[in-house]
């Protein structure tokens, strides 16, 4: 086996934001933990990737990274599941196996 490293910068967290959001309030709406505010946020992926961009431009860059880390440790199986699928369509012969993340 062999572990691939993968260090990133320049982090676009608008960006990130709008891909992410959107899983969370689903993520919120389907486990009810997120009540009213979930379901809102659910049906609305639009406002929810405002409000985002918003609180981010609020926080100082170690607390976007501790965020970041937060949700891809949350949502790893999903980002193995979908890392998988597209090594797949293209035909690459390799298993992933994990992924893992920290701040150095």
């Amino acid at each position: 086996m062999i572990e691939v490293k993968i260090l990133i910068d320049n982090i676009n967290y608008e960006s990130v934001a709008e891909f992410l959001v959107p899983l969370l309030a689903e993520s919120m709406k389907k486990g009810e933990k997120g009540g009213i505010l979930g379901s809102v946020l659910a049906g609305n992926p639009d406002m929810a990737t405002n409000m985002a961009r918003t609180i981010l431009k609020t926080m100082s860059q170690e607390k976007k990274d501790e965020l970041l880390l937060q949700m891809l440790a949350k949502h790893r199986d999903k980002i193995l599941s979908g890392a998988r699928n597209a090594l797949g369509k293209k035909g690459i012969g390799v298993e992933l196996c994990d992924i893992s993340a920290r701040k150095v």
